[in-house]
């Protein structure tokens, strides 16, 4: 080899050396509100119970209309977003869509919005600092706000709710 091929070589080497290769994202960009529910084991009771819920269904009460989705599984976990356009965000809920005569409860969400840098990869999203959440009581007994702060923490419960003994 001479001493140009060489010298292009090694040129070639450092300019691959200095290229940034951009790492891709591997933390959660989107910050996710986490609902457990559960109810008391008899009206007099203070021991919960963990309370599976057989076909939960979900909507988004927005002002282009609804989103739903249906949980096909039991489940007594269960994951809602909060709109970044705005500081309040309604949900509809029941607990079984199998039953006919299950109404919905409707949960607002009271909140507000912070834009938050991740990292060069990742970008910014926004976070959230819950200030209130208000429900009806058709399925709901009550409720407990156990964390203010919705952040991309997949493992964090933010909301407990606690399902009517009859359910």
């Amino acid at each position: 080899m001479t001493k140009s091929g060489i010298l292009l070589a090694l040129c070639i080497m450092v300019l691959a050396a200095c290229t940034q290769q951009r790492s891709p994202c591997l933390t959660p960009k989107t910050a996710t509100l986490n609902v457990e529910t559960i109810h008391m084991a008899t009206d007099s009771s203070l021991v919960p119970v963990d309370t599976a819920l057989p076909g939960a269904i979900f909507v988004a009460l927005t002002q282009n209309g609804a989103d739903s989705f249906q949980y096909t599984q039991q489940s007594s976990q269960f994951v809602l977003s909060l709109a970044p356009v705005t500081n309040v965000c309604q949900w509809a809920f029941t607990t079984d869509s199998m039953k006919y005569h299950n109404l919905f409860d409707t949960l607002t969400f009271y909140y507000q919005r912070n834009l938050q840098f991740l990292s060069n990869a990742c970008g910014y999203t926004y976070f959230y600092s819950i200030d209130s959440v208000r429900t009806t009581h058709n399925n709901v007994d009550s409720l407990l706000l156990t964390n203010t702060a919705v952040t991309n923490n997949v493992a964090t419960k933010h909301l407990r709710l606690y399902i009517h003994t009859q359910y």
